[in-house]
């Protein structure tokens, strides 16, 4: 008999179902489905939120929020700044956003991410299945956001790509021992995660988004069952690429 696919989680069932893991739950982001009361809540704890699409991808629709002189800030992806003098105005903006995309929205804390001369930047961490169908980390590369973009993928933001030692230490001026600490906790984090993920479904490749900020916290933005593999070309190191390469290939033939 054919197993019936289960579906896509989307950001919202996705946070939900990591939640509940208490080994995950303390790296995420607090999160919740965007509604006047939720705005109003998120804004009075945080002083920055991102609002997204529960089923975007590629950072499109992203929105950032924060408080600005009394007023509240807004972006959406690169586009120009607007502001708005309360909490009423805004909501209405939100909701013809809604409108047009006809998604229900997230509202996430904003982390402050560690910067490269002022450019936000996360990382996205790779893992694979093997030739022995058990996860294997591959790889993990620094997105740095594009000039002036709330957002960090580097095609519609029209970032770059850098090695995660060359991006810790270029914006926290850590030590080898301190980034080799938090690549350690990172690798740890996508096992616990790929793991997690198969009570649901068995997928044969993740792309976890992990972030460091300003403090040097780890955190969970997103969590990718179809990640781009071409990041990894753009290393100046060739090793996770190949990987990659040779994996994908493995996964081929096993699937025709």
């Amino acid at each position: 008999m054919t197993q019936t696919r289960k579906p896509e989680m989307g950001k919202w069932g996705l946070y939900k179902f990591f939640k509940a893991d208490t080994a995950v739950s303390r790296y995420l982001p607090p999160t919740a489905v965007l509604n006047c009361s939720t705005l109003q809540s998120f804004l009075s704890n945080h002083s920055a939120v991102y609002i997204k699409p529960a089923n975007g991808s590629t950072g499109r629709g992203v929105i950032k929020v924060w408080k600005h002189n009394g007023r509240y800030a807004y972006v959406k992806e690169k586009g120009t700044q607007l502001q708005f003098s309360d909490l009423d105005s805004l909501y209405r903006k939100l909701r013809a956003e809604q409108a047009v995309t006809k998604a229900i929205y997230i509202i996430q804390r904003a982390i402050p991410l560690a910067q490269i001369k002022g450019r936000p930047f996360d990382v996205r961490l790779m893992m694979m299945r093997n030739e022995s169908g058990h996860w294997e980390y591959v790889g993990m590369a620094a997105k740095v956001a594009g000039p002036k973009s709330i957002i960090t993928n580097v095609v519609r933001s029209k970032g770059y790509i850098l090695s995660v030692d060359d991006a810790l230490k270029q914006s926290l001026g850590l030590s080898s021992t301190e980034i080799d600490n938090i690549k350690r906790q990172m690798i740890h984090l996508g096992y616990k995660t790929c793991h997690r993920f198969d009570s649901y479904k068995r997928y044969w490749q993740i792309g976890l988004d992990l972030a460091v900020d300003q403090n040097r916290k780890v955190w969970i933005i997103e969590q990718n069952t179809g990640p781009a593999h071409f990041l990894f070309a753009k290393l100046k190191n060739p090793t996770a690429f190949r990987r990659i390469k040779q994996l994908a290939a493995f996964r081929r033939r096993k699937t025709h």
